[in-house]
């Protein structure tokens, strides 16, 4: 029901402000992908996730998960990579998110604050559910709706939603292929 009621607001938004004829064609990927990490984090009981990128060498995800309010997901290097490849093999993961967030390393920096957990979606100004996204540690952008207020075009909101849209779907599938990894070497550890 939410997730139709956001949809709706989102092709509503986008008919309003003008854009939304690239957005419309195709779906918002990282909502497949959110409601996959979620079933997996619910399903095994966890609040936390971290890895590292296997795309972009150097590089880490972490999630910290809220199970029914909001998802937040960091992407970010981190001078101490051996640190976080110790936390990451004793299963600190809820560490590894805070040094992700407090990398003295924001270039490249990607913070996702997902609210409702249910992927990047934009909604009507003044909905108050916004998801909001920060880059290199200081950019941020209000999927809220409100391209004017952000001094963006319409085409500019829609080019950032859908480039953000794609990167956050790439890093929950990232995610989630841990906590399955993770799953099965608990699994294979017990028998």
């Amino acid at each position: 029901m939410r997730q139709t009621f956001r949809s709706f607001v989102l092709l509503l938004t986008l008919l309003l402000t003008g854009g939304g004829a690239a957005l419309h064609a195709q779906p918002f990927a990282s909502a497949a992908a959110a409601g996959d990490l979620v079933y997996l984090l619910d399903q095994f009981h966890l609040d936390a996730i971290a890895t590292p990128d296997p795309m972009e060498p150097g590089t880490f995800v972490g999630a910290l998960y809220i199970p029914g309010s909001q998802l937040l997901v960091v992407s970010a290097r981190h001078p101490s990579v051996d640190g976080i490849i110790e936390r990451i093999a004793t299963r600190q993961y809820r560490e590894v998110y805070l040094d992700l967030q407090g990398t003295p390393t924001p270039d490249n920096k990607f913070f996702v604050q997902d609210a409702r957990a249910d992927g990047i979606l934009s909604a009507l100004p003044g909905s108050g559910d916004v998801d909001v996204l920060y880059e290199d540690g200081v950019r941020q952008t209000l999927f809220n709706g409100d391209t004017r207020g952000q001094q963006l075009t319409p085409a500019e909101y829609d080019s950032k939603l859908a480039a953000a849209d794609a990167r956050y779907a790439r890093l929950l599938a990232v995610l989630a292929s841990a906590v399955r990894q993770e799953q099965h070497q608990t699994t294979s550890s017990a028998d």
